[in-house]
Parts: structure tokens; sequence; C-alpha cells
């Protein structure tokens, strides 16, 4: 008893000695896309101030204007905005996020003034939580991943 196979196996078999690499390549050109486009909704988040953050205290917009800084939230001197970026690490990883290791003229991390906002809920203490990342992320992670399955699908139809 044997199995006869039919229609053309000779393209299933080429469509699967190729499919690893061209996967491959093709996710890594589509999560180059979505971090780019991440960056770019992060920075306009930034630019609109539309992600619904506490406004500013009184004394510390007072205190910003008097430096000559913007009177955005996170944004005083636009350094922590202009070292958004992203990082993609292998075919398949990758990031946005603010690059490690600037820091303020004041000697703080521009990393650790991130990560402060991004705090789960007011503390109560003196920077409330404007949570930038969390929000973005959950606004385009359904459409990541249904892309991210539609490159994979396209190698196996050929297209």
């Amino acid at each position: 008893m044997g199995v006869d196979l039919t229609g053309d196996w000779k393209k299933v078999l080429n469509t699967l000695d190729g499919a690893a690499n061209n996967i491959k390549k093709n996710m890594s050109a589509s999560i180059n896309r979505k971090l780019i486009d991440a960056e770019k909704l992060v920075l306009a988040h930034v630019d609109d101030q539309d992600l619904g953050w506490d406004e500013l205290s009184t004394s510390h917009g007072k205190r910003k204007e008097k430096k000559g800084l913007s009177p955005d939230i996170l944004r005083s001197s636009n350094q922590m905005y202009s070292n958004i970026t992203t990082n993609q690490t292998d075919a398949f990883t990758g990031a946005v996020g603010v690059k490690r290791g600037v820091t303020t003229k004041d000697g703080e991390d521009i990393t650790d003034i991130a990560i402060i906002h991004e705090q789960p809920d007011n503390d109560g203490k003196k920077i409330p939580a404007r949570k930038l990342w969390q929000p973005t992320f959950d606004e385009i992670k359904d459409t990541t991943g249904a892309d991210l399955m539609d490159t994979a699908i396209k190698v196996f139809k050929n297209d």
C-alpha cells in the first residue's frame, strides 16, 4: 500500500525549500516598516499632545517658561524627542525607544526621564504618569500582528 501524490509537488517542495529564507527576508523588511511607523506615531503623540496627560503644574510651567523651554509635556529642550529611535537587532526583533546613554545638561539620563513618566499610575509624588509608550504599543499591536501574518502568508503564496 502506498500513497499516490497528485498535484504539483515540485512546486510545493520548491516553495518549502525557499520559505525559510523568504520569511526571514520579508519579515525583516516588515518589522523594519512597523518600527518606523511606531517611531512616527510616538513622535506624533508628543507633537499633538493627544494622550490625555495631566497638565503641567503651574509652578513647573512657569519654571520651564523662565528657562525658555517648551511648554509642551514630555518636551523641554527637545532632547528626549530627538533621541527617540528604532533598533532592529535581527530579522525578527526590534525596538522603538529613547536612545540610552544620552544625558541632559544637568546629567540626567533621558531614558530615566522616559521611564519615570511611564510609571503605572500617578504615585502622588512630584511627577505624574504621562504614558507615551504603552498607549502607542496598544494602538499598533493588532495591526502589527496582522501585517506580520500577511507577510508570512504571502511567502507561501509566492506573491
